[in-house]
């Protein structure tokens, strides 16, 4: 009887092993099912998705002609003669699927004129959005600093930073660009960048050659421009 009564025990004991590996094994697809699967925009999505037309302070945001094809507007530069952080933002965007851009601009430079600066949404499949991100942190290490000769009239020292970006978004990056020609030594410029990933979109807004306040007044409309990617119905364009 004490020997039959071992058997049973052993016995159940295996029926409750091979129960739960079978629970554990039926548990993994039903874990993977539940995996979100994030479709890459299209370009004509992501230009319903660009900064409004009207933004505050009586800025403007108009919409790039559309570009000839998916990524079209992603550019690298050979080495690393980049103009400005933007390109180089692009420059690691070069897998993208589609892109769109936008032009917008207000307010008075210091020199009395207006001020302008740009976006481009990027769209990637699987996880393109974060290949690229690291990528430009990549290449603001290769090109910290670039050096162009006198003979070039005027020559140039252009450095490159990744730098922590705003609370954005899944990952973000400050690229600071900035420039320094030889016949203005004390002058610096920037052409600084910010770049945000949201889901599978990279959102970059540049400023052209501009003063640090200039700069910083361009690149701060990146929450309007993170909340129109967010949104499910964004505020129109001028297309």
């Amino acid at each position: 009887m004490v020997r039959t009564a071992v058997v049973i025990r052993f016995a159940a004991g295996i029926l409750a092993v091979a129960s739960a590996a079978a629970c554990t094994s039926s548990a993994q697809p039903v874990a993977a099912s539940k995996a979100k699967i994030v479709r890459p925009m299209s370009a004509a999505q992501l230009r319903t998705h660009l900064l409004p037309a009207v933004l505050p302070k009586g800025w403007t945001s108009q919409a790039d002609p559309a570009d000839p094809g998916p990524g079209s507007a992603a550019n690298s530069e050979a080495g690393c003669a980049f103009p400005g952080g933007g390109d180089l933002a692009d420059a690691g965007a070069t897998a993208a699927v589609a892109s769109a851009t936008a032009s917008f601009s207000g307010g008075h430079s210091a020199g009395g004129g207006v001020m302008a600066g740009g976006e481009t949404l990027y769209s990637f499949s699987g996880d393109g959005a974060a290949q690229a991100m690291r990528r430009i942190r990549q290449l603001a290490a290769e090109c910290a600093k670039v050096v162009t000769s006198a003979s070039d009239s005027p020559g140039s020292t252009a450095r490159f930073a990744a730098l922590s970006g705003p609370r954005l978004g899944d990952d973000s990056i400050r690229v600071r660009a900035t420039m320094i020609w030889s016949n203005r030594p004390r002058e610096v410029q920037y052409n600084d960048a910010l770049v945000v990933r949201e889901g599978s979109t990279l959102i970059v807004l540049r400023c052209v050659v501009a003063t640090r306040a200039e700069a910083d007044t361009l690149l701060s409309f990146i929450p309007e421009a993170v909340a129109q990617v967010r949104s499910q119905h964004p505020a129109p364009v001028d297309a």
